[in-house]
């Protein structure tokens, strides 16, 4: 794929004189890594999220997952260009793509990260393509690759932006997407899937505000989504719907050496954005009808950090289950719904040397497990936990 990937540009680098320039970027990072439970995680564990429930031993119920593992020197590499082009339409227009590698095995795993153009005027910028979703416009700078989440919203995905700037210094940015799901989409009846929404026709919808005030910035915003779970093939294609809604607030201050972060997600069916949210099917319904109901939740996090070339920090997060408000035959949510809350507490220090980033970072996570309830709640929990200690190596250009 980055052969083909280099392939496919040697026309335009050709040309770049003349048309466009184009700037590659990228890194090689290598890491290892300690876990004292087992965990989900993604990309061969370099994108961590939270331990697995425990299993009891039917001997002496001791918890079957509490087995340290490590991973040792594993490597990840990420790609990517920016080209600026020509005026169009009376606008710098640019475009921009982006790959990331990961694993030990061959071929091990390739993630689309990137891939837009865009348009920029004076005072307002178009972009169309697979980017970040807007809520993840604020995140903390962690070692780790899952930048906070699952408490801090964590989804890529193609979308039609629109942002205007106000104020004389262009401090004040109105944004409004549409919103198309890809590889970050719903659960549902059928699993994780971007079908639930491709089905119903109507792309998320977002809009939001950022104020940049001195050295400090603050901004909320709104999405609303609007999916097909199910498709009654009997019943002439009958589609059957579900809304939800998502708020955001986030605020940062940075003044020399110190940084702080923070944002807090509340809303509904939220699993597009890597939060344990979901919804359900509403139970004691006449026979035939069927009708969704979604879960709601919250989710935050806060950051602390400080330095200049060696930056120490200091990460942590919340998230709270809070049902459906109503009974429910199923549920469509990550660990079948039986997580309650989580938390994490995450410091970390960094180093930055000429190109270089060294990085040691410790991850005490804990999750509240129990026995989900009628209406999305979960009792009876008990807590586990997992010790995760990384350290990185990353060599930027």
């Amino acid at each position: 794929m980055l052969q083909a990937l280099v392939v496919s540009l040697l026309p335009l680098s050709a040309n770049a004189q003349k048309n466009v320039s184009i700037d590659w970027y990228g890194f090689v990072a290598a890491q290892s890594w300690i876990n004292t439970h087992e965990s989900a995680a993604g990309a061969e564990g370099f994108l961590y999220l939270y331990p697995t429930d425990r299993v009891e031993n039917a001997a002496d119920q001791h918890d079957e997952r509490a087995i340290a593992q490590g991973s040792w020197f594993g490597t990840m590499a990420r790609l990517g260009f920016v080209l600026k082009g020509p005026e169009i339409f009376g606008a710098a227009s640019r475009a921009k793509a982006e790959l990331e590698f990961s694993g030990h095995s061959a071929p091990g795993s390739v993630l689309y990260r990137h891939a837009f153009m865009a348009l920029d005027w004076e005072n307002s910028t178009l972009t169309l393509g697979q980017t970040w979703h807007p809520m993840n416009d604020l995140f903390p700078s962690t070692v780790g690759i899952a930048i906070g989440s699952p408490f801090n919203a964590l989804n890529r995905s193609p979308q039609l932006r629109y942002e205007y700037f106000l104020g004389n210094d262009k401090n004040i940015k109105l944004m409004g997407a549409a919103i198309f799901q890809a590889a970050n989409a719903s659960f549902g009846p059928t699993g994780k899937s971007y079908n639930y929404a491709r089905k119903s026709m109507v792309p998320m919808l977002y809009a939001g505000v950022d104020f940049t005030l001195g050295d400090f910035k603050v901004g909320g915003g709104l999405e609303y989504q609007h999916i097909s779970p199910y498709v009654d093939i009997a019943d002439n294609n009958k589609k059957y719907y579900l809304n939800g809604l998502c708020g955001m607030l986030q605020a940062q201050y940075a003044h020399e050496k110190l940084s702080v972060k923070a944002k807090t997600l509340i809303g509904q069916n939220m699993s597009h954005l890597g939060i344990c949210s979901g919804y359900g099917l509403v139970d004691h319904l006449n026979p035939g009808e069927i009708r969704f109901a979604p879960l709601a939740a919250s989710s935050s996090w806060a950051q602390v950090q400080w330095g200049g070339d060696l930056k120490f920090g200091l990460m942590g997060g919340y998230m709270s289950n809070w049902g459906a408000g109503k009974d429910l035959a199923v549920i469509y949510v990550a660990e079948g719904g039986t997580i309650d809350n989580m938390w994490r507490i995450a410091p970390n220090v960094q180093y930055n040397v000429g190109n270089m980033n060294l990085g040691v970072e410790y991850e005490l996570t804990t999750v509240a497990y129990g026995t989900p309830q009628a209406n999305g709640t979960v009792s009876d929990t008990h807590n586990v936990s997992n010790n995760r200690l990384l350290l990185s190596v990353m060599y930027a250009f």
